[in-house]
């Protein structure tokens, strides 16, 4: 058989660039269908529905797809000669080479994930005891457990009855023997659940596991201390950018809730053994993992049904704390580790939101609004002990999602924008040439558009400005144009502006909900506290003037960082703490927004703009 025929026989040899990945594409997938399986991360906020641009790519050699009639209408004349297509729209039907992008390409530099480490009393679930035991022999052939057990309670005293988990039985001759009789022995409770060499850390891992990024601290459980940190992008957002998307996605086809839950599994064995990596260390010394996630990704992680969870009313199918080991999802750690889930609170709040809580709560005397702002944002209200939460469809905007130029955290991605009357400054990530727009960057182009007047009170792009034109779709204002990028313009256009508006509406009606509630105005505010990688980055006063936070002096503003890992590294350090995770959960009332008449009304009030009352600029909130 000729090379030819078995290439037919293979498949289109698809390269993709600058990866240097080459695939054999299966019949009927697409040039997106075909990437995800070779796993290669191109970026797609509407899960591959044609309903974004974020995957767009150029066909730069061999036979170019035919556009479909999307793609006509979604690209120049000049762009569709030059082989752009969206990657989800072109058939992979005959082999040629695929340049992906940095627009397109799924790969963040920048994720928060240092936590603020507060003290915490060391008590941890897990324990390790050291042991130096007498060589079996002729004359003492007791067995490897009495022989263990018997010298523990012998050094530690009465530890009551004691069981081995059978991974760590398996593995208990090779590791006495291997290490001359002497070593750990790790329990959690009366379990024995490894075995360990005598110099072995007794180490814990703490997950944030995001809709959009996942970020680890690896922490010693004797000591309290972190000893690595690290963040990666979830590799399920190859499927989607949103809890829905994923829902819509296993809903129409069941068998992808495995993939997706495998996805996840991959995630956190990457992330432990990258942390381990980093300090020389090894995973399977990580006794237990925590984790802390909204309620879709608690329920992806263990495969448990989200049907429910995603349609009316919104039924989460388990709430409460949560203990699985990690071998029975895959999850490579201690023989016989464990997961701590935290609990969910209800509908979209889960055990995320629950860990930020248990890291800020306290952090002011009077009432407080604590939001987690993302694809999914969460908001909870604090007064004395009652607290109020909801979650809010805020989409994917903020973190460049849905954005015609829109790209993850990323070099080259624009962070800052400064529109003034005569023209447009920039800056970029690592100061790369621009390549599109991170979230932190659509909330400063949203409020300096407002500010400097090339929007109205209703988000309308309006004529005269040197940097806006006519695009393809209406006006756009230029932000970087073909001669600054060395490749196509990066715009914001009149949609975007249109996303922005609906996401900033959903956050703040979410906050007037709460407030209203509770029976108290913004102004009985002591602190909005500001959680998570979007929140890190952003600037307060862009986000007052863009109508995403309240119009209230900045002195009221504290953005807290990854209060969800820090959190999820206190629920991994104490019981008590873990308890008061529980606690948390049960006190808080989930008031679900669908089922509230006011809501709309609010939403619908605040995607315009208003007058404000403390506006400043950023040098005065800073002092630079």
């Amino acid at each position: 058989m000729s090379e030819a025929s078995l290439q037919a026989q293979a498949g289109p040899l698809i390269s993709y660039e600058p990866m240097g990945v080459r695939a054999h594409a299966r019949p009927g997938e697409t040039l997106l269908d075909c990437a995800r399986r070779s796993k290669i991360r191109i970026a797609s906020s509407c899960g591959g529905h044609g309903r974004c641009m974020t995957c767009t790519v150029q066909v730069t050699d061999g036979e170019v797809p035919e556009p479909s009639a999307a793609d006509l209408e979604a690209f120049s004349g000049r762009r569709i000669a030059e082989g752009w297509r969206r990657s989800c729209q072109a058939a992979a039907s005959a082999s040629c080479t695929v340049h992906v992008p940095a627009r397109s390409t799924a790969a963040p530099v920048r994720t928060q994930v240092d936590s603020a480490g507060l003290p915490v009393a060391l008590d941890p679930a897990v324990r390790a005891l050291d042991f130096q035991l007498a060589p079996a022999s002729l004359e003492d052939c007791r067995p490897d457990d009495r022989r263990l057990l018997e010298e523990l309670r012998r050094r530690h005293g009465d530890l009551g009855p004691l069981h081995f988990d059978l991974d760590a039985a398996r593995g208990l001759p090779a590791a006495l023997r291997r290490n001359d009789w002497r070593g750990r022995a790790v329990l959690r409770g009366s379990e024995i659940v490894a075995v360990a060499g005598p110099d072995a850390r007794l180490l814990g891992l703490a997950v944030d596991l995001g809709t959009t990024n996942i970020s680890g601290l690896l922490v010693d459980l004797e000591s309290g201390t972190t000893l690595a940190a690290t963040g990666l992008e979830n590799p399920q957002t190859s499927y989607g950018s949103d809890l829905i998307s994923y829902a819509s996605l296993i809903r129409r086809k069941p068998e992808k809730a495995a993939l997706l839950q495998q996805l996840a599994i991959d995630a956190l064995n990457s992330l432990s053994t990258d942390l381990c990596d980093a300090v020389g260390l090894k995973a399977s010394d990580i006794a237990e993992m925590t984790v802390a996630g909204n309620t879709m990704m608690h329920h992806l992680l263990l495969g448990l049904p989200v049907r429910d969870l995603a349609s009316s009313p919104f039924i989460p199918a388990l709430s409460a704390a949560h203990d699985v080991e990690a071998r029975d999802l895959g999850v490579e750690i201690a023989p016989g580790g464990v997961i701590h889930l935290l609990p969910n609170i209800a509908g979209f709040v889960g055990g995320d939101h629950v860990a930020a809580l248990l890291a800020t709560i306290g952090q002011a005397d009077g009432p407080v609004i604590t939001m987690d702002i993302g694809t999914n944002t969460e908001l909870s209200l604090i007064r004395g002990d009652e607290i109020i939460s909801v979650s809010c469809p805020s989409g994917p905007a903020f973190e460049g999602g849905n954005i015609s130029c829109g790209m993850r955290a990323a070099v080259g991605a624009i962070e800052s924008v400064r529109v003034t009357s005569h023209g447009v400054r920039i800056k970029t990530i690592e100061d790369a040439p621009a390549v599109g727009i991170c979230g932190s960057g659509v909330l400063d182009v949203l409020a300096q558009m407002y500010q400097s007047g090339v929007i109205d009170k209703r988000g309308r792009m309006q004529e005269g400005h040197p940097r806006v034109r006519e695009g393809r779709f209406g006006r756009e204002l230029v932000l970087a144009d073909e001669g600054e990028t060395g490749g196509p313009a990066v715009v914001f256009t009149q949609d975007d502006v249109r996303a922005v508006q609906l996401a900033k509406a959903a956050i703040r009606a979410g906050c007037d909900h709460l407030l209203s509630l509770a029976g108290l105005s913004e102004n009985d505010l002591d602190k909005v506290l500001i959680a998570g990688a979007f929140g890190s980055y952003i600037d307060v006063a862009s986000a007052i003037t863009a109508g995403l936070l309240p119009d209230l002096p900045f002195n009221r503003f504290a953005q807290v960082g990854n209060a969800a890992g820090e959190g999820a590294r206190q629920v991994l350090l104490s019981r008590e703490r873990r308890e008061e995770a529980g606690c948390i959960a049960l006190r808080a009332r989930y008031a679900e927004l669908a089922s509230s008449k006011a809501f709309l009304p609010a939403f619908s009030k605040r995607i315009g703009f208003a007058e404000l009352r403390h506006l400043k600029t950023s040098a005065q909130i800073t002092g630079k």
